[in-house]
């Protein structure tokens, strides 16, 4: 067996995952069609990013699912994938973070056939499929998005806020 390290294992998924999304909803696209692919892309990244938290928080050595756990785990996974990124704490319930790069629009804008897609992958998919997994993460975590760069915003935000519970 041929002897890899871990910068080319690194290189090889890096390189792949990407491709393999691209590919997965091109064919998945002409075979039902834009709308249906796009429901299914949604449900598969829902299931994903659950699978995903799992697996870094565990990597991650992280035992709670408070809001911090949730940056860490989330600026994690974003490094990983090459996102930029800028983390404001507003407090010690609320967390903003502002994108200023995301590499899957990034690889939408290099393809002038995709273009059009971008504002919807942007709606019905990225903040559908993270909130689902915040919410599955801890449901106490209010998130709300804002500000999209799929939309013409000059970046995206990822905003999260403890939710209070009321006493009575």
């Amino acid at each position: 067996m041929k002897k890899v390290s871990d910068a080319d294992r690194l290189y090889y998924f890096e390189k792949n995952f990407f491709t393999m999304d691209g590919l997965w909803m091109l064919e998945v696209e002409k075979e039902v069609g834009w709308d249906v692919a796009l429901e299914i892309d949604k449900n598969v990244w829902i299931n994903l990013m659950k699978i995903i938290f799992r697996r870094i928080k565990k990597y991650l050595n992280i035992e709670t699912n408070n809001l911090n756990d949730l940056i860490e785990i989330i600026t994690f996974r974003w490094s990983i994938e090459g996102w930029k990124y800028i983390v404001n704490r507003v407090s010690e319930t609320e967390v903003i973070i502002e994108i200023t790069e995301c590499p899957y629009k990034a690889i939408m804008d290099r393809n002038p056939n995709r273009r059009d897609r971008i504002p919807l992958i942007c709606k019905n998919m990225c903040f559908p499929f993270y909130k689902a997994a915040f919410r599955d993460f801890n449901p106490k975590i209010l998130f709300e998005r804002n500000m999209f760069m799929g939309l013409g915003d000059k970046k995206c935000d990822f905003c999260f806020k403890i939710i209070e519970e009321k006493t009575l």
